[in-house]
């Protein structure tokens, strides 16, 4: 039976999870992109899966931090992409939080993340989240 896409994010998460580089190699194509925009210290686009993966460690660590309720929404798919929607509220102790909606579109071919793009509902909201936690991190 073939894999669904979501199986395919599935098993990146399970695998990037564990630090499992030929897990996550085996549903992650080396040359893909994650966009995260944003004027804000982490924004851009990350290229290839070193580059992916120390992202989202970085983000892991930070979400940690900010120990977020997180709400997913609306997880759908077809042929070539998965969409995830999710209300997410972070719970810092220095007080620095944000309450807010955002979408990640993962595209997939040939069976492997090729592509993955952030949306925020207030990107405004997002940037100075980042902008603030990135100058605690200092």
């Amino acid at each position: 039976m073939a894999n669904t896409n979501q199986k395919i994010v599935d098993k990146y998460f399970e695998a990037y999870s564990k630090h499992d580089m030929k897990g996550v190699r085996e549903v992650m194509h080396e040359d893909v992109k994650w966009f995260f925009a944003g004027k804000h210290p982490f924004a851009g686009i990350k290229n290839g899966i070193d580059e992916v993966v120390s992202f989202f460690d970085m983000m892991g660590k930070m979400m940690g931090d900010s120990q977020p309720d997180i709400e997913k929404l609306i997880v759908c798919e077809n042929e070539n992409y998965v969409i995830e929607t999710s209300h997410i509220k972070t719970n810092r102790k220095d007080g620095i939080n944000v309450d807010h909606h955002a979408t990640v579109l993962w595209t997939i071919r040939d069976g492997k993340i090729i592509e993955g793009r952030h949306f925020f509902a207030d990107p405004v909201a997002l940037d100075n989240y980042f902008t603030r936690v990135s100058e605690t991190a200092k």
